[in-house]
């Protein structure tokens, strides 16, 4: 029987493969080691030894995976509330831009020829520029 390749794998997939199998080979050793761990146990001759250390072990695993979803679901949220502020951001200065184009302020007074700054009142502090 001979096996074609469709297309040629992508770096990217190769990778991929090569990951999975490592995580694949670590659970396979993990697995291994409890059962062999188990055994030792039983021969040892402890009554409960064998559930003992397989519930240890089935522990250990929920609590990494009940790590990871913890960590996942910040992570989802903490992009998400990103976002959300991004977006304000964005409409905060859309509205902003239309509300300076209706002259509010002391632009629409010619402020440009102005020289200096307003007090805590509102009053203008400074001279003027001459029109020339």
């Amino acid at each position: 029987m001979t096996v074609t390749r469709s297309a040629p794998a992508s770096r990217a997939n190769r990778w991929a493969y090569a990951c999975g199998m490592a995580l694949k080979r670590s659970y396979r050793r993990i697995n291994a080691f409890e059962s062999h761990l188990a055994e030792r146990v039983a021969a040892v001759g402890v009554p409960v030894g064998k559930p003992l250390v397989r519930g240890g072990f089935l522990i250990g695993k929920l609590a990494l995976l009940g790590v990871l979803f913890f960590v996942s679901f910040w992570l989802v949220a903490f992009v998400a509330a990103m976002l959300v502020v991004i977006a304000f951001l964005q409409l905060r200065a859309f509205i902003g831009a239309d509300a300076e184009d209706e002259g509010s302020g002391p632009d629409y007074l010619g402020a440009d020829l102005y020289i200096g700054d307003f007090d805590d009142k509102g009053h203008y502090i400074g001279g003027c520029k001459s029109s020339n």
